[in-house]
């Protein structure tokens, strides 16, 4: 039985692409791309709107995205492909495998672990200082003599400051701490272990296994650049383009011939630069919802997964939108009140998305937007646009 079934009747698949031009209507969404699947099937997917303003170049589901923090799924399950290879455990130190001692200097005995890279406890603190030196490094990167992990994470590296990291001890609850460093850390570390470039390893062993034929994390390997949708941001009324505005001209390829795997880690942007759509990542969530493994392809065995999506770490009142997580999964009931759901989102530059799923009630939902007239939401994990979307396609989609 095919995976891309489509068994909405004519007259409703119309009257959900009227409430989602609505939606976009209201809230001035630029372009979505959004797919649901229930019991192990694509049952809907549509794309609207501008993939391109300037171009008047419309969304298609040839259209790719930036995705954002969703991107850290796919950093994670390229770690756990190593992990299952018995190359580490998870309560490693890293410092082992990184090639230099990788330590808070605040409690400079204790070691920091793979299971809290995964788990955003590792004490890292990209607040004030802390961000604003991780942007510096991730700005430095894009030149063709990036700095290395260690300039930034060892004392006296020339990118190094103490206020990287926060007070507490790694492994504490209490430290917990979103970081995108932390999946730069990662990906440097999957470099290590299986030496090959981020970008080509997730290609390999994750994308193109899968059927995601369009997505990849290296804007290089796109197949026409015309695809690639523009990020937008509202300011003062206007749409303002920023990333991904490439005008139909592929970017000049940066030379990192001379950069050891390893040594960088932020290369390809692992902390949110996967460029894909909705279609393609319910390819990606399928694997998940199935033990591991979509279309008789498998990217993880069972007893992975169930780790990943175990919960790790959680504490009430956090403040980060984040109550639980597993193994990079974030675990919440605000995507859908009442249901346990797993996923991630992502929010950047003006960009929305998110990929979640219920293990419980085996459904998932997934949007990407290139831009909107966001505000805050009631859930608190998620704003006002992120909520339409959701309360529409699993209102008018999931329960049909």
């Amino acid at each position: 039985m095919s995976i891309w079934k489509q068994p909405l009747a004519p007259e409703l698949a119309r009257e959900v692409d009227k409430k989602m031009v609505a939606l976009m209507e209201t809230f001035q969404i630029v372009g979505v791309s959004a797919a649901v699947v229930k019991e192990n099937q694509v049952v809907w997917s549509n794309e609207y709107g501008w993939s391109d303003l300037d171009r008047e170049i419309v969304v298609t589901e040839d259209s790719v995205f930036r995705i954002a923090s969703i991107s850290k799924l796919f950093v994670a399950t390229s770690l756990m492909q190593q992990y299952e290879q018995g190359k580490f455990q998870l309560d490693d130190d890293v410092s082992d495998y990184l090639g230099f001692t990788f330590r808070n200097p605040h409690h400079p005995d204790v070691p920091i672990t793979f299971r809290q890279l995964l788990t955003h406890t590792t004490s890292l603190n990209e607040d004030e200082t802390g961000g604003e030196r991780y942007v510096v490094f991730s700005k430095a990167s894009r030149k063709s003599d990036p700095p290395t992990m260690e300039d930034l994470l060892v004392p006296y590296g020339s990118l190094y400051v103490e206020s990287l990291w926060s007070s507490f001890k790694p492994g504490d609850p209490r430290c917990f701490a979103y970081s995108n460093l932390g999946s730069m850390i990662v990906a440097a570390l999957v470099e290590r272990l299986s030496g090959e470039s981020f970008d080509e390893y997730c290609r390999d062993h994750i994308l193109r296994p899968l059927g995601m034929t369009v997505s990849d994390f290296n804007v290089q390997a796109l197949a026409d650049i015309n695809r690639l949708g523009v990020i937008y941001s509202l300011q003062e009324g206007q749409f303002i383009s920023g990333v991904d505005d490439c005008k139909g001209v592929m970017p000049e390829p940066i030379d990192w011939s001379n950069v050891a795997p390893g040594t960088n880690g932020s290369l390809f942007g692992p902390q949110g630069g996967l460029r894909t759509n909705a279609r393609e990542l319910s390819k990606f969530m399928l694997a998940f919802m199935q033990g591991g493994s979509f279309n008789g392809t498998s990217i993880l065995q069972p007893e992975t997964v169930e780790l990943m999506l175990s919960t790790q770490w959680e504490q009430e009142g956090n403040d980060q939108g984040f109550h639980a997580i597993g193994l990079q999964f974030h675990i919440t009931d605000d995507f859908i009140p009442t249901k346990r759901m797993f996923g991630h989102g992502g929010s950047a530059y003006g960009l929305y998305s998110g990929l979640y799923f219920s293990r419980e009630e085996d459904f998932g939902i997934i949007f990407v937007t290139n831009g909107s007239n966001a505000s805050d939401g009631t859930r608190g994990s998620f704003n006002n646009v992120e909520e339409a979307l959701i309360d529409t396609l699993y209102e008018m989609v999931v329960k049909k």
